[in-house]
């Protein structure tokens, strides 16, 4: 098995302007032939206010996924609007439970928690 993650921060375009967050996940399988085969890829597009460091807005998309119920689990990603950064590793653990999302998604909405980081550092090379 093999994981791969990736998290993109933008700055904004505008003075004041919502950062821009691209942040991908894949779970792959490489057989004895080294073949892969993709099990698990969602991609997730957020907007983070740099002020409040809150998600502003956010979509996931479901690429690759192994089962029916997973498509309908992108659609959870929007109960974190509002949401501060810093809360949502435990959050997403509290409160996304059950069939109406993805422990692969959950997964990759925890990780958002790094955007403040990388907001930070991308403030502190570009002042």
């Amino acid at each position: 098995m093999r994981r791969a993650r990736r998290i993109d921060v933008t700055s904004p375009t505008a003075p004041g302007g919502p950062f821009e967050v691209d942040a991908f996940f894949r779970d792959s399988h490489v057989d004895g032939d080294g073949r892969e085969t993709v099990v698990h890829e969602y991609g997730v597009q957020a907007t983070v206010d740099g002020r409040t460091k809150t998600v502003g807005t956010i979509a996931a998309t479901a690429d690759v996924l192994p089962w029916a119920e997973c498509p309908a689990a992108v659609d959870s990603a929007i109960r974190l609007v509002g949401r501060p950064l810093s809360d949502l590793r435990p959050w997403v653990r509290r409160t996304f439970r059950g069939t109406t999302t993805c422990t692969h998604l959950n997964d990759t909405l925890r990780g958002l928690a790094d955007v403040e980081v990388l907001i930070d550092r991308l403030v502190a090379a570009t002042n």
